[in-house]
């Protein structure tokens, strides 16, 4: 394959065009607040590097950097820094989520992580670093999770595109995990929370110590965080039978009882079972209704061990040595709902009952197993380590040389034990021997030797990686100009990946089986920082002028070669007045489980059915797909930031992102169906007999099906397929606004008042699904991204103490996945937090240093989730929309932090 290339030339020719373009057009155009550089600064000599930019000391040109630094994460009520970078606006719970599994990524995300989607682009469009450096990953994304909070010195993010400086991935923008190289003591920390309505908990036991001396500095973080799960059964609106919620009746019959259907006469078996000799309580036309997902988890039991380390030694006055590393082990178990199926009994069955009336030899039967066959939970890990050393050289003129070198391994698994047997099954219905016969009648008369064989399908699949990377950096100055150095920074990059794919699929004895594939990339990149004016040549409109050019070329092992360049201009035309925009291209190499698909498998699957009732059985392929492409986009950026007092500042941020070749995977898509006239020719969902044509295509070719079963245990019933392989489908269209505004008020020497709000609307988001596909408008709709999401806090600081209300809007939106439509309302969680620092903090030593304890109430009023009008499904939602809402409710936490 062979990824789209841009010449140099041509790049530069455009980087240029849009420079003057910016520059002419940048005081017509309002964005976002650009942020101070991070209050906490690195040990002795340390510089403090931007996220956004490769230049030593400048922060990036035309983008702003939304910084949570130590004081924003320890005052956070979450847990994780996963969940803390997910408080803010720009980042949409899309995809690749602990509790929600349904849109694109999501079917890849078997061990239940987190990854961060900024402004909804995707969940794989972000790219996550960690001190400015690639980190290993399990092939698909990265969890921000993998460094404890206490390790953190600030998160940086930069919500515009960085291919230019970056590479792949970076399509979105950059999540830069900054590690703690300031502590100079030690900190403990421990906080345990719960739902008010007790069936949630949480709870985090940290520890760090640092050390900052003459020549260098060193620092070990470690902690470890425990979440329980949450259950469907413990929130009524995770219900099928949404009635009471002026929804919809999304009851199935595969229920226990179940219901006999013979020769299309229904009859509901009773609750206390039937047998031949009473057959006569059977009632033609009666049916038994059920939820489908009772038991299913909502939120699984997460488990975290991370430690993470730092660490400098300055060896002459020239050079210095440095490293990173971390460990992160991420252990989850999810309850599932009770597996069913629609089954056909023959008569030879030993417990076969004929109704009144019925001469057939067999018939079907939906069923639940219940009261019969353990639920086929998952669980597993995600387990990863990284070290990266370097060395920094100081060279004559002011530059600086850096080299580093990586190496990490991840491990992922995720299994499961007690799957359906359906050859098994099938032998045992029809059986004529009880004692190895199935009973489907609810008397519970199936031998548990039986039973065990029916519950004995694995389901393994672990992934295995292995990531090298080298990086040569050069920086430094190349002349004066009036308004300061020009300065350029340079390098190269090679990232070395190995990936193993396993699987086992079937009997319990089946061997795990690896697929081995490999990746190289090498980069090249050089940016380019220019000050047309500046402190030395200021004048009236011209305070500041920066210009920034970069442009990086990468060559891909197995998808070609690209090279995107990104243009930046600040202007400061008076003073407390910035405007700023970019411009660049950004690229994202498809990963390698998207070429070369997880599994080759079918999976039967509910999906919700726009037509209205009960969920509609269908089979999704999973597969590899050789012919992807490497995503691309183009984006731009125009801005302004006011500070026109010392306690005041704002930003606004007007952004447009094309994004083209976008890869969509719908394995996990379960609300398919809404947008089923957009892929009309191309094969992706396939109706009735052309359904069940080409899964028995598939199954002629080797493909087995690896989840569910068959209608009646024949694949010529199947009347519904949906292709879920990786496709290069997509193209979208986003725009939007970024704004932030800040105001502190001093009420006295240790009393004051702090506002903070953010937030992100959206002005645009088309789609088309297809190459071929209309553009249409997907803003605000159900799974997609929202047009506004704002937090607004108030802090009052009044000496030892400490409290802080935030709300965190979630702006109402259309569900189109029911008949007729459906106006969700907006979502406002209210947190109240309450700090209060007791003893002397300026002491030092354990016993004579104070502490700190916080008392926490999340979500204040226990706002549910708004009604949405959804069947339940097993990759997340139903009743509520789990991408835009929380539904653990109302949490109270204590904590207690203590430094020396």
């Amino acid at each position: 394959m062979k990824g789209k290339r841009i010449g140099a030339s041509r790049a530069m020719l455009k980087l240029g065009c849009c420079a003057l373009a910016i520059t002419l057009s940048g005081a017509a155009f309002a964005q976002e607040a650009a942020q101070d550089t991070p209050e906490e600064g690195a040990a002795s000599n340390a510089e403090i590097i931007v996220t956004g930019s490769r230049v030593r000391g400048e922060a990036p040109v035309g983008s702003t950097v939304t910084t949570l630094g130590r004081k924003e994460i320890e005052a956070s009520s979450q847990v994780t820094v996963d969940r803390m970078i997910k408080e803010i606006p720009q980042v949409f719970d899309l995809g690749v989520s602990e509790n929600s599994r349904g849109q694109s990524g999501g079917s890849g995300n078997i061990t239940y992580g987190n990854s961060v989607n900024l402004r909804g682009i995707g969940p794989y469009a972000t790219l996550v670093l960690v001190d400015g450096h690639r980190v290993t990953n399990n092939s698909r994304s990265i969890d921000p999770s993998v460094i404890p909070s206490l390790g953190i010195e600030r998160v940086e993010v930069v919500a515009d595109g960085a291919s230019a400086i970056y590479g792949s991935d970076a399509v979105a923008g950059v999540v830069n995990l900054i590690p703690r190289r300031s502590l100079d003591g030690g900190e403990v920390f421990a906080r345990t929370g719960i739902s008010s309505r007790g069936d949630f908990h949480e709870y985090t036991l940290g520890a760090a110590l640092g050390k900052v001396f003459e020549r260098g500095q060193i620092m070990v973080a470690y902690e470890h965080v425990e979440r329980s799960n949450l259950s469907g059964d413990d929130r009524d609106f995770f219900t099928s039978d949404q009635r009471r919620f002026g929804g919809g009746d999304y009851r199935i019959v595969r229920c226990a009882p179940g219901n006999i259907n013979a020769n299309g006469t229904s009859y509901a078996i009773p609750s206390s079972g039937v047998t031949q000799a009473t057959a006569g309580s059977l009632t033609a036309g009666s049916l038994n209704k059920c939820d489908e997902l009772d038991n299913q988890d909502l939120i699984p039991r997460q488990k975290y061990d991370s430690v993470n380390s730092t660490g400098r030694y300055e060896l002459t006055d020239w050079l210095d040595v440095f490293y990173d590393g971390f460990y992160s082990k991420r252990s989850f178990y999810r309850i599932s709902a009770y597996s069913n199926a629609r089954l056909t009994v023959p008569q030879t069955n030993a417990f076969f009952v004929r109704p009144d009336g019925f001469t057939g030899s067999s018939y079907t039967l939906d069923y639940n197993f219940r009261n019969d066959l353990p639920t086929n939970d998952s669980y597993g890990y995600a387990r990863s380590w990284q070290i990266t050393p370097g060395i920094k050289a100081k060279l004559p003129g002011g530059w600086e040389a850096e080299a580093l070198f990586g190496y990490g391994k991840t491990n992922d698994f995720s299994g499961s034990y007690f799957g359906v047997n359906n050859a098994a099954l099938n032998a045992a219905l029809a059986s004529s021997n009880p004692a190895t016969a199935f009973d489907p009648y609810g008397l519970g008369r199936t031998s548990q030797a039986v039973l065990d064989g029916i519950a004995n399908q694995i389901f393994l699949a672990p992934t295995n990686g292995r990531l090298r990377t080298y990086e040569a950096r050069l920086n430094g100055g190349l002349f004066a100009l009036p308004g300061g150095e020009v300065k350029l920074a340079t390098g190269y990059e090679r990232q070395d990946f190995k990936v193993a794919l396993g699987s086992a699929r079937g009997a319990p004895t089946n061997p795990i089986t690896f697929r081995n594939f490999g990746r190289k990339v090498d980069s090249f990149y050089g940016e380019l920082f220019i000050p047309v004016f500046g402190p030395d040549n200021a004048m009236p409109g011209f305070q500041r002028l920066e210009i920034n050019a970069a442009v990086r070329h990468d060559k891909y092992s197995d998808v070609g070669s690209t090279t995107n360049p990104k243009f930046g201009v600040n202007w400061v035309p008076v003073d407390g007045i910035k405007l700023r925009g970019s411009y660049g291209t950004s690229f994202r190499a498809p990963t390698i489980p998207e070429i070369y698909g997880n599994s080759n498998n079918l999976f039967g699957q509910s999906y919700q059915n726009p037509a209205g009732g009960a969920p509609l059985q269908g089979y999704a392929l999973s597969g590899p797909n050789l012919d992807l492409k490497p995503e691309t986009a183009t984006s731009w950026s125009v801005g302004a930031d006011f500070e026109p007092t010392r306690n005041l500042r704002f930003s606004v941020t007007y952004w447009d992102v094309n994004y083209k070749n976008q890869v969509l995977a719908n394995l996990s898509n379960l609300a398919i169906l809404g947008t089923e006239a957009q892929y009309a020719g191309t094969g992706i969902i396939l109706r009735g007999t052309d359904a069940a044509t080409r899964v028995q295509q598939l199954l002629a070719q080797g493909v087995t099906l690896a989840g569910g079963s068959f209608p009646g245990g024949n694949p010529a019933n199947v009347t519904l397929f949906v292709d879920g392989r990786s496709q290069n489908l997509g193209v979208s269209i986003t725009r939007g606004i970024d704004f932030t505004a800040t105001w502190r008020a001093e009420l006295g020497s240790e009393d004051a008042l702090t506002f903070n709000a953010s937030g992100t609307y959206l002005t645009k988001y088309r789609v088309a699904l297809t190459p071929k596909a209309p553009l249409i408008d997907r803003l605000d709709f159900i799974f997609n991204p929202l047009k506004f999401k704002a937090r607004g806090s108030v802090t009052w600081d009044h000496g030892p103490f400490s409290a802080r209300v935030q709300a965190i809007h979630v702006g109402g939106y259309f569900n189109n996945l029911t008949v007729g439509g459906q106006n969700v309302k907006s979502y406002t969680p209210v947190d109240l937090n309450l700090t209060f620092r007791i003893g002397d903090q300026q002491a030092s030593g354990f016993f004579e240093k104070g502490m700190t304890l916080g008392l926490e109430v999340r979500n204040v009023f226990d706002t549910d989730p708004p009604y949405v009008n959804l069947a339940p499904s097993g990759n997340g939602s139903g009743g509520y929309d789990a991408t835009a809402s929380d539904p653990i409710g109302r949490l109270f936490a204590v904590s207690l932090r203590k430094s020396f």
